[in-house]
């Protein structure tokens, strides 16, 4: 499976890098100074926790301040109530507890966009993925190959599902969907099971995994920061999230006379402009008389919506020019923001267009365009939604999701389609 669980925790300690050094006119020693307290002292340290309550004061008063509606879904006396609470509790609790504390405070606001980013560097050589609701192993150093495609009971002792349920109340989200996408990366880091009591030692966890019906313990050592691992799945290509791991790309399928196009993130490369590759790819579109279009959006969880406004002004041409064809739009958990945007974009151009997959982990009308301020001492970035985006209201194509988009055809893997490599979805339209 690709690396996005990496990915994802390097995009948390850049936001902290990035921030840490953007001070904005305030002296960085003392910056550097606060920030270090901090983090090399405990909740017995008198300064530490006087630091650590003027973060919280700051996050409380001036998240609303920036957030477009912080409380929308949590009322104001919740929020102030559940701040105020934590701030009496700073003395009682380590670091890590605090920004999980934290953390939920902002979770309970329901906007996916808006979070608190405090991941120290570690990580399990594991990488985890949710089937039918339960947690699968489908990648593991090659130290710990025998704990590869097992379903984990426990960690620590502590069932899986009790700790579903408390990582859960740390993920901001809309739907079970975005949860079901974001479950694997907070099981990835040891900072957040450790931060909820989880586990007692952030650099070594047991886990208790299922195979061939027997349970086993497998002792993992976390990895740190800039630690690397041999991973053992590196040869099979990726039947969640798609083939190629760059912002987009295609393929000719000569056998059914279609185009794969797989779009994972609504930005440029810099190798290629989106505005040229897309006229490669429709040129060759329009000079093998195309009968089919899959478009790839279940790893595309957002950016600049506007990007992919090429590709759908040739679609809609082509769909109005060539008698027959079929437009197909692969959707899933990972699905997000700008991601959404592009589902109603190609719907717009094709309103026959039929969409295969999993419930998508965005919602169909949705806070986004991030901004982010800093906890003044800590440094730790806190990201804010400025913009309420209606979907529902914008397109014409109506969809019957609650805080998601349904499928016209709902269609995932099974742990088994995973470990023999099959792409069902992308199988399914290729067959129809």
């Amino acid at each position: 499976m690709r690396n996005k669980s990496l990915r994802f925790l390097i995009s948390l300690i850049l936001l902290i890098v990035i921030t840490a050094s953007s001070c904005r006119g305030i002296n960085k020693a003392v910056i550097s100074i606060d920030r270090g307290i901090i983090l090399k002292n405990d909740n017995t340290n008198e300064k530490r926790n006087q630091l650590l309550t003027e973060d919280i004061k700051f996050f409380k008063e001036e998240l609303p301040k920036h957030h477009k509606n912080l409380f929308a879904n949590i009322t104001k006396e919740e929020f102030d109530e559940r701040t105020d609470q934590l701030i009496d509790r700073v003395d009682q609790l380590n670091n890590k507890q605090v920004f999980v504390e934290l953390n939920k405070i902002i979770a309970s606001a329901r906007d996916a966009h808006t979070s608190i980013s405090y991941w120290d560097g570690f990580s399990y050589p594991l990488q985890f993925w949710i089937f039918d609701g339960k947690v699968y192993i489908v990648n593991t150093g090659k130290k710990l190959e025998e704990m590869m495609y097992t379903q984990v009971r426990k960690i620590d002792g502590v069932a899986i599902e009790d700790i579903m349920t408390q990582l859960t109340t740390l993920i901001s989200h809309e739907n079970e969907s975005w949860v079901f996408a974001m479950l694997p990366d907070y099981l990835g880091a040891p900072v957040f099971l450790y931060g909820l009591g989880i586990v007692k030692n952030e650099t070594e966890a047991v886990f208790t995994v299922e195979k061939d019906g027997k349970e086993m313990d497998f002792t993992v050592t976390a990895l740190e920061y800039g630690e690397s691992t041999d991973y053992v799945n590196t040869k099979v290509k990726d039947v969640l999230l798609g083939k190629y791991d760059q912002n987009y790309n295609y393929e000719y399928l000569a056998d059914q006379n279609a185009l794969y196009f797989e779009y994972n993130a609504c930005a440029d490369m810099d190798s290629k402009s989106f505005a040229d590759f897309n006229n490669e790819m429709m040129n060759m579109v329009e000079e093998k008389d195309v009968n089919k279009i899959v478009v790839d959006l279940r790893c595309n969880s957002g950016g600049n919506s506007e990007v992919l406004n090429p590709f759908t002004k040739r679609l809609k041409d082509y769909v109005k020019k060539k008698q027959g064809v079929k437009v197909y739009i692969l959707v899933g958990r990972n699905t997000f923001s700008s991601g959404m945007f592009a589902i109603y974009r190609v719907k717009e151009s094709d309103p026959e267009a039929i969409s295969v997959g999993e419930p998508t982990g965005g919602a169909l009308d949705c806070y986004g365009e991030v901004k982010s301020i800093n906890l003044p001492n800590s440094q730790i970035p806190v990201s804010y939604s400025t913009k309420y985006f209606e979907f529902s209201k914008d397109f014409s194509y109506k969809n019957e999701g609650v805080g998601t988009f349904l499928p016209d055809i709902a269609l995932q893997p099974t742990m088994e389609d995973y470990k023999n490599g099959k792409d069902v979805v992308l199988e399914y339209v290729l067959a129809d």
